[in-house]
Parts: structure tokens; sequence; C-alpha cells
């Protein structure tokens, strides 16, 4: 398979607002953005349209994270790993995550151009750690 000139980058979240919110952001940033608003959502289309992922943008809390993730690990896939907040301890203890960042919301949310520019980083990045076979 070739991959495309531009990462990929699913975004797992079942909040439907935030999804297209950060598909614009890294669509902005260069990025070929795919939403999925459940894990096995992710999954299922990951299989059909054979599209690995770069980056996976996903909310830790969500059924089925752990089980998505050891699969990208059995495929000896190791896409970069960025959570929305901060993963429940056991997920966090079996997955190596590359960054965590926060939603926009209450007081002092990160804006946009902030989003922006985290995305942009953690694209030019290497990939600093892989996910762990556990």
């Amino acid at each position: 398979m070739t991959r495309p000139l531009v990462p990929t980058v699913w975004i797992v979240d079942d909040d439907l607002g935030f999804v297209c919110w950060l598909g614009d952001i890294l669509t902005e940033a260069g990025c070929r953005a795919l939403p999925a608003l459940s894990c096995r959502e992710a999954v299922v289309r990951m299989m059909r349209l054979g599209i690995e992922p770069d980056l996976i943008v996903l909310n830790p809390h969500l059924p089925g994270v752990a089980r998505m993730l050891q699969r990208r690990v059995r495929a000896k896939r190791h896409p970069k790993i960025v959570t929305i907040g901060t993963p429940p301890e056991a997920l966090a203890a079996s997955i190596r995550v590359h960054a965590t960042l926060e939603r926009p919301f209450g007081s002092q949310p990160m804006s946009r151009p902030e989003w922006l520019e985290r995305v942009r980083k953690l694209l030019r990045e290497p990939q600093a750690r892989e996910l762990e076979d556990r």
C-alpha cells in the first residue's frame, strides 16, 4: 500500500462537534483527518478503507480504547497516540501516549491557534515512543 504524502490522523471521540472542530484544525495543519465516533467505528473504517493512521487522537475514556490500540500493536502498526485528557491508570500502564491535550473548555481553554501549533509540533517530531507490546 502506498502511503499518502500527508499524515493521516484518526480522531476518535463521541462528541461530534469536537470531532468536527478538531478535524478542521488537523486539515489546516496539512493532515488528512478521518473521524470516528467510537473505537468500534474506527477499527471498522481502518479495515474497510485500508488506511493506517500516522496519529490517533482519541478520548481515552471511550469503551474499547485499549483493545483498539492493542490491535495496532498486533498488526505491527505504531502510530503516535494523543489522548484528549488524562488516560485512566489502567490504559496509561499498558499504552504509551505521545502527548495529552485538554479539551477547549473552562475559564482559560487552549485556543484554536494553540491547538494548531501543538498539532503541527507533534507531526514534526519523530516517533518518540512506540506503543508497548504488552
